[in-house]
C-alpha cells in the first residue's frame, strides 16, 4: 500500500530509524524471528501471539506494507515489547530490549513533533491487515509473563555479547543468531558501570573523553539542547568502547579510598593522674 497522505516525509525518516537500528552491533537478536522450535521453546507462541522482528518490519517497508509512521512504529514497539513479556524481569535481554525502546522512543518524538505521523487515521483494513501475515492480532504485549525458560542452551549468548545461564529465557523476541561472546563483547553491566562512572569524572576528563568520541564515532552522541549531549553507550564500537572503558576505570580507581584506609579515627588515652 502507498504511504497515506502526508506520511512521505514521515515514512523516509521511518526507514532511517530502522537503518540505524539495525545498523547498532547490539541488536544482533532483534533481527530475524525467534526460532522458537529450534530453540525448543514450545511456550513462545502461547505467550507471544504477534511475533516481530526488525527485518520483517524492514522488509514490509520495502515492499510498501506501511501506510503511515505510527504503524511502523508500533510494530518496532512489539519487537521490544514481545521480548520484555517472555523473558525475565531484568534479564540480559530484558535490559537490552528496554534500552532499545528508550532509544527508539526519543528518536521517534522527535519525527512526532516535526509531522503528522498519521496516529489519528482509521486502518479499514484491521482484520486483514497484510502486514499481520499469518499471526493473530494482539496488543503489543502477550497475555502474561513467562517462567524463565529453562531451554536456552549451553554456549547460547544473547544481546551484548552476555551468555545466558540455563535458568534464563534465550528469545529476544526476534532471533536465534549468536552474537560475538564476552571475551570480544562488552556485556551490559560493564557498558552500564561505564557510563555510570562517567559522572565521577572531572570536567576535563569528562572532556577528553567526549573530545574522543566526536572524533572516532560522533554518531554515539546526539545533541538534546541547551548544551545537554547523551552519550549512547551502548552504541559504542567495542575496540572504542575497550580504550575508554581501561581509561575511565583507571582515573575512578585512583579515585577510590582502599578499605584499609578507612580506619577509624584513633582515640586520645586518657592522661594518668600523678599521685601527689
Amino acid at each position: 500500500m502507498p504511504p497515506a497522505p502526508g506520511q512521505e516525509e514521515p515514512m523516509k525518516r521511518m526507514v532511517k530509524i530502522v537503518n540505524a537500528l539495525l545498523a547498532s552491533p547490539d541488536v544482533e537478536p532483534f533481527r530475524e524471528p525467534v526460532d522458537w522450535r529450534g530453540l525448543e521453546l514450545y511456550d513462545y507462541p502461547k505467550v507471544i501471539t504477534k511475533m516481530m522482528d526488525l527485518g520483517t518490519i524492514k522488509r514490509r517497508l520495502e515492499r510498501g506494507q506501511y501506510s503511515t509512521a505510527h504503524q511502523v512504529a508500533e510494530d518496532i514497539r512489539l519487537v521490544w515489547n514481545n521480548c520484555m513479556t517472555y523473558n525475565a524481569d531484568g534479564s540480559d535481554f530484558w535490559l537490552l530490549a528496554k534500552s532499545f525502546l528508550r532509544r527508539f522512543e526519543d528518536r521517534y518524538r522527535k519525527v512526532r513533533n516535526e509531522f503528522d505521523v498519521g496516529e489519528d487515521l482509521e486502518d479499514d483494513e484491521d482484520a486483514d491487515d497484510p502486514r499481520d501475515g499469518k499471526s493473530p492480532a494482539s496488543s503489543t504485549s502477550g497475555p502474561s509473563k513467562s517462567t524463565p525458560s529453562s531451554h536456552a542452551g549451553a554456549g547460547a549468548s544473547g544481546g551484548g555479547g552476555a551468555a545466558l545461564s540455563k535458568k534464563e529465557s534465550f528469545a529476544a523476541s526476534s532471533s536465534s543468531t549468536t552474537v560475538a561472546p564476552a571475551s570480544t563483547s562488552a556485556s551490559l553491566d560493564v557498558r552500564a558501570k561505564f557510563g555510570a562512572n562517567l559522572f565521577l569524572l572531572s570536567g576535563v576528563e569528562l572532556g577528553w573523553v567526549m573530545t574522543e568520541l566526536e572524533l572516532k564515532c560522533p554518531h554515539v552522541l546526539e545533541s538534546w539542547g541547551q548544551g545537554k549531549i547523551e552519550i549512547n553507550v551502548d552504541e559504542i564500537p567495542q575496540d572504542i568502547f575497550a580504550r575508554l572503558e581501561k581509561y575511565v576505570h583507571g582515573l575512578v580507581k585512583e579515585t577510590i579510598v582502599p578499605s584499609e584506609e578507612l580506619m577509624e579515627p584513633e582515640v586520645p588515652k586518657k592522661k594518668k593522674r600523678k599521685s601527689t
